[in-house]
């Protein structure tokens, strides 16, 4: 009897060990097809909609409140099976970290400050060359332009009354270079988000002058109306000429019929004139995990530039780019 005492106390500790601990698989698969200007062959591509990746996340209880907390995230192109990037394992954001009642705290490659406080109506990408992403992107070189910040420590306060601040620190592993920092503070609280964020990338003081660490103020905020929901972006950077340091992104989403519409409209200012496009796109819900999309873009001749000439464009004209595609999550 006692043996069997003894062994049914172990099972017990063993499934309350495995209850105190979770790993969890989760990703994307997106494809479509797209032509992102006049001239350009129609493409298929992948994360047009949502970025394909799989997705290992968990959790285990610590004790007292305290849990640890991991996530290794791959993108992948499902068109032709490549890695999106250099970077390879966990290029999607990667971190390890302890979260609790003091609040939250990662170590790893996680979603850049920047970017994990700007709000925009398409959400991910859309066509692509087009999207919000793109158009502020091309403000912040050398000053986080990942989505994700390699080196990073992160912390993030519990919420008060809806607020929370949000601090980032990556060492630029480099002798002589200054580490990127970030500080953010949010709110969330009803219908209502708003952030205000200051971001500073990793870089060398000197030459050349794109290695100098460049610093961005960034203002976001959203509003859901029910019948509507608005999103706004706004970005200044430091060290460049007024008349091309500012850029933002506004926007809409709907529900409508089985789905969503969206609406884009974003402006990056430049020298002469102000590169402007505008995008908008329908998400047809066919399940809570699968959806069937189309979205659409136009940009002014201003915005072309390199990025249209080496995709075999002529970045001399506004043009028109369109697409269509599937994503199913698990």
């Amino acid at each position: 009897m006692k043996k069997t005492l003894i062994a049914l106390a172990a099972v017990a500790a063993t499934s309350a060990s495995f209850a105190q601990s979770t790993v969890t698989l989760s990703g994307t698969v997106d494809t479509g097809l797209e032509k992102r200007f006049s001239g350009d062959p129609m493409r298929m591509t992948s994360n047009r909609n949502g970025t394909s990746n799989w997705t290992l996340s968990g959790a285990e209880d610590l004790g007292g409140g305290l849990k640890a907390v991991f996530q290794v995230s791959t993108s992948f192109n499902t068109d032709d099976g490549t890695v999106t990037t250099a970077n390879g394992l966990g290029n999607n954001g990667m971190f390890v970290g302890l979260t609790g009642g003091f609040g939250t705290l990662r170590a790893g490659r996680p979603v850049n400050t920047l970017f994990g406080n700007a709000m925009f109506a398409n959400g991910t990408k859309g066509v692509s060359l087009h999207d919000s992403n793109t158009v502020l992107s091309g403000l912040v070189a050398n000053a986080g332009n990942s989505v994700y910040v390699a080196n990073a420590l992160q912390y993030h306060t519990p919420r008060f009354a809806g607020f929370q601040v949000q601090l980032e620190y990556a060492p630029s592993e480099v002798a002589g270079a200054d580490a990127g920092t970030g500080i953010a503070v949010r709110y969330d609280g009803g219908p209502l988000s708003a952030s205000i964020t200051s971001y500073t990338g990793a870089g060398t003081v000197g030459t050349p002058a794109t290695l100098s660490p460049k610093s961005v103020t960034q203002l976001a905020a959203a509003y859901d109306f029910s019948v509507a929901k608005l999103f706004f972006t706004y970005r200044d950077q430091s060290g460049l000429a007024s008349n091309a340091d500012t850029g933002y992104a506004i926007g809409a989403t709907a529900p409508v019929g089985p789905g969503s519409l969206y609406v884009s409209y974003n402006v990056r200012e430049q020298a002469a004139s102000d590169g402007r496009t505008i995008i908008g796109g329908y998400k047809y819900l066919l399940s809570k995990r699968t959806s069937a999309y189309f979205n659409v873009a136009r940009r002014n001749a201003a915005w072309q530039g390199a990025a249209v000439t080496a995709a075999g464009g002529t970045g001399t004209e506004s043009s028109t780019g369109y697409g269509i595609g599937l994503t199913h999550t698990f």
